[in-house]
């Protein structure tokens, strides 16, 4: 094996525990030390394709595999790698009478929207007054989600932590038994249901549990830290016949509110015998002074983490932070401190601005435009959830399924003249025929005085294989169609160009829809994949920002209110998640750190006082951690010589 380890990574890589989880602190390595074992694996014997890798994005899988392939060759495209949707997809498709499927459309959360719209519509009828009380359809699948992703009955998550009497509880479970039902009657699957039918016919079938866990000796799992109830219930089903190797972090696990479960990592040990752990605490990314201030943070929270990182580059300058009057001027600050440092000759991709919400963003994002200054925010709206581009999805959806309600209905209205109710009387019909092939026929049966309408999709059928031809003919068939129905079309039509480059890459219109279905990616995440070099100023919300790193980090609007979120103060367990979401944010940074605050909201302002009894992390900080300034706040603050906060 060509790459070099230290001390801590290598005895990780050669471990010869049945189940191991690395405790890989903040810039410490865990991807390198997870290619390191699958090297050290493949050189030892094992067998290539008797590895799995799972990880939690495919960026994240197509990383790993490409820099496996570069330290042992060949060998490394062999290794299993993808997202835990990935491999449970995959062994569902080639073993699907084990998992009781046949037909399957993958649903992303608009058609998952759709369908809840449709059937809580149906369930409350036309009952004003009931309806008034029942929640919107997004609120309901984020109810329905977070009871499957957490691995409990939806009537047990309502009664705990909703406040609905039992006659609304009851109406809730109605619309989602009919969500279920409707589902299951289309071969739809969303992405719960992946993890969900996976999970229980491991638990619940010992035959398929050995058959499944046996295709493998060794499963490798990245950000361990982030898997929640029912990847547990996988990795556990796995661990009876695998070697478990995980790498994660309980410092970062920032992921409660998609479900993942702190305690997976912080109770590692606990939760599966024969296991051990090692820690990772050689930092790589930042400086000493850096992780000096990282630490402390840590080190306030009553919960037990038990690692302290240490730099291999010992010198740098402390983080500095800086107090402001109003948000504006911490914007404006911001800006011109960036604007500076381009002046002096370093790239605006140097630069990085981490929020703690998209809102606390708009102050900073409004004054990068004002100063024309380049910038991508990461955390907005993914590339495939844009409505332009899933109009363009839809026929190509029809044709890999030509049971999808929900694509015939989207591709069908966007013609003039198809209304809502002819459009479901024709898909009514199509959802009938045996294939897809036959659904194209009575397509042109329906709507036979309709060229354009019927044509496009038997060309897509044509191209089921390619991809890139199949998006060219819609692309041409759909715009005279689509672009009036859009402002700025121009731009929009560069989105469609982009979609058409990413299908190049795939050799089937269904691997190519359940690929960037089950792992969306941003516009601009997209567009940086051409030119990596591209000099642009990462806007970035904190939840967005694991994995990533900026030689100048600028952690803006820590104060009270935001460090712990307000709305997590009655909750123990979210304050301390809160505090694992600024230690994320404070671990960015290589070179320097600002860390700014501002006290103009209200709630900011009354929770300046440690007397007041609230929560602030920034509180007792140490003088000699951090260099204090406050070009632009009042004379009323008064900074302790030992103590800031």
């Amino acid at each position: 094996m060509s790459m070099d380890f230290n001390p801590q990574q290598r005895a990780a890589i050669e471990h010869q525990a049945r189940h191991l989880l690395v405790l890989a602190g903040a810039g410490t390595g865990k991807t390198r030390t997870i290619i390191g074992r699958a090297a050290h694996l493949i050189e030892s014997g094992t067998p290539a394709e008797r590895i799995v890798i799972v990880t939690f994005t495919r960026r994240a899988a197509h990383e790993i595999r490409s820099r496996l392939s570069s330290t042992i060759g060949a060998g490394g495209a062999r290794v299993v790698a993808g997202t835990f949707h990935y491999l449970c997809l995959r062994i569902m498709r080639a073993r699907r009478r084990w998992f009781g499927y046949q037909d399957m459309t993958i649903m992303d959360r608009d058609d998952q929207l759709q369908l809840m719209k449709l059937v809580r519509g149906e369930c409350v009828g036309g009952k004003s007054s009931t309806k008034a009380t029942v929640p919107a359809a997004a609120q309901l699948l984020d109810y329905y989600s977070y009871a499957r992703n957490t691995n409990q009955p939806a009537s047990e998550y309502l009664r705990k932590f909703t406040d609905f009497e039992q006659s609304s509880v009851e109406l809730l479970l109605d619309i989602f038994n009919a969500y279920k039902t409707r589902k299951q009657t289309n071969g739809y699957l969303d992405y719960d249901d992946i993890l969900h039918r996976f999970a229980k016919v491991l638990h619940d079938d010992a035959h398929v549990r050995e058959r499944v866990a046996t295709q493998y000796d060794h499963v490798l799992v990245d950000e361990m830290q982030d898997t929640n109830p029912l990847q547990w219930l996988i990795l556990e089903s796995l661990a009876e016949h695998c070697n478990l190797f995980c790498v994660g972090d309980d410092a970062q696990s920032i992921y409660a509110f998609r479900g993942a479960d702190f305690q997976n990592v912080h109770s590692f040990s606990d939760r599966l015998p024969q296991s051990e752990v090692v820690k990772l605490e050689q930092n790589y990314r930042s400086t000493q002074p850096i992780l000096e201030l990282a630490n402390w943070v840590l080190a306030q929270s009553p919960l037990n983490y038990d690692k302290t990182l240490h730099s291999e580059r010992a010198e740098g300058t402390r983080p500095q932070l800086v107090d402001f009057d109003t948000e504006l001027d911490e914007a404006q600050w911001i800006v011109a401190a960036i604007q500076a440092r381009k002046n002096e000759g370093n790239s605006w991709s140097d630069h990085m601005i981490l929020c703690r919400t998209a809102y606390s963003a708009r102050p900073v994002e409004a004054r990068l435009i004002e100063q024309k200054v380049p910038y991508r925010f990461v955390g907005g709206i993914g590339l495939l959830q844009m409505a332009h581009v899933k109009d363009l999805l839809a026929v190509l959806r029809c044709a890999v399924n030509h049971r999808d309600e929900l694509a015939w209905m989207r591709y069908l209205t966007l013609w003039p003249r198809i209304g809502e109710v002819t459009a479901a009387r024709a898909v009514e019909r199509l959802a009938r025929e045996a294939s897809a092939a036959e659904a194209a026929e009575t397509l042109k049966e329906v709507f036979a005085q309709r060229k354009e309408v019927t044509e496009l999709p038997a060309t897509v059928l044509q191209h089921l294989t390619q991809p890139k031809l199949a998006l060219k003919a819609a692309m041409k068939a759909l715009e005279p169609v689509v672009k009036t129905k859009y402002e700025r079309w121009e731009s929009r039509r560069n989105d469609w160009q982009l979609i058409s480059k990413l299908a190049a890459n795939h050799a089937s219109l269904q691997a190519f829809l359940e690929t960037y279905t089950l792992d969306p990616m941003s516009a601009t995440e997209a567009t940086a994949g051409d030119n990596p070099q591209e000099g642009v100023v990462t806007l970035i919300t904190v939840h967005s920002a694991k994995g990533t790193e900026a030689k100048v980090c600028f952690a803006a609007a820590v104060q009270p209110g935001n460090y712990p979120h307000s709305r997590s103060l009655a909750d123990p367990d979210a304050i301390e998640e809160e505090r694992r979401v600024l230690y994320v944010a404070l671990t960015r940074a290589c070179d320097e750190l600002f860390v700014t605050r501002s006290l103009s909201r209200g709630y900011a302002r009354a929770s300046w006082n440690a007397s007041t009894g609230t929560h602030y992390f920034l509180e007792g900080l140490p003088a000699g951690v951090v260099d204090w300034d406050a070009p632009g706040f009042g004379a009323a603050v008064h900074v302790d010589d030992d103590v800031i906060g």
